[in-house]
């Protein structure tokens, strides 16, 4: 019996309860959800379990005694403001058991406490107490991998001769109307188009010489 004890610390603050329970209530709710599906009727979604709860009805004793497996020569009333006090700092502590199978040791926060002395027992305080269990839920920092620099893809290439993307050509010996539609429309019967987009430049050229209307020179820009 010497070995089974139940702590508390909440901080610097550390008590161990002096009478064990005779009963300790450890509640593991579950978060499971229903949900009607067509067909198949009620199904059950399976979540993560809810927070543990602990619980167990007890006295601080005003007088040591044979049951009594954690006697500090403490007041009852000592033992109350210790609990309060943690729970009014609105911190999580620690609840502990040992000497058992259950073997409990998780963070916990003071969900109710509750207590009373009664006639005949004067100096005793009986009590009960629930705490919950505490998961620190404060922001995470996390590290980013640098961003890497966006790699632009080349143009898809549209099948026409790279030199379609030009936007003039300047024309050397043995160029012809015909032959520049066919280098960059990829199409010679498209000349006309070529002579309409430059007919002043290649007009102005040709004037009094009596060549043929398409005729062009070495040394003319024509636009694409």
């Amino acid at each position: 019996m010497a070995d089974y004890q139940i702590t508390l610390s909440f901080g610097s603050t550390v008590i161990h309860i002096p009478v064990m329970p005779e009963k300790l209530t450890v509640k593991s709710p579950g978060k499971n959800e229903t949900a009607t599906v067509l067909e198949l009727g009620e199904i059950n979604r399976i979540k993560q379990r809810g927070l543990r709860q602990v619980s167990w009805e007890s006295h601080f004793p005003a007088n040591n005694a044979p049951y009594v497996t954690g006697w500090e020569d403490a007041a009852p009333v000592d033992y109350v403001q210790g609990i309060e006090d943690a729970r009014d700092s609105r911190e999580s502590g620690r609840f502990s058991i040992t000497g058992t199978d259950l073997n409990i040791n998780m963070a916990v926060a003071v969900e109710d406490f509750s207590y009373e002395e009664r006639g005949g027992e004067v100096g005793d305080i009986y009590y009960s107490i629930t705490l919950k269990e505490w998961k620190d839920y404060s922001a995470m920092t996390v590290s980013l991998p640098s961003p890497k620099k966006a790699v632009k893809s080349a143009p898809a290439r549209s099948g026409k001769p790279a030199e379609a993307s030009a936007k003039t050509h300047t024309v050397v010996k043995g160029d012809c109307l015909w032959a520049i539609a066919q280098k960059y429309y990829g199409d010679g019967s498209k000349y006309p188009g070529l002579y309409a987009k430059n007919k002043a430049t290649i007009d102005a050229r040709n004037k009094g010489t009596g060549n043929p209307l398409y005729t062009i020179y070495p040394g003319q820009k024509l636009t694409l």
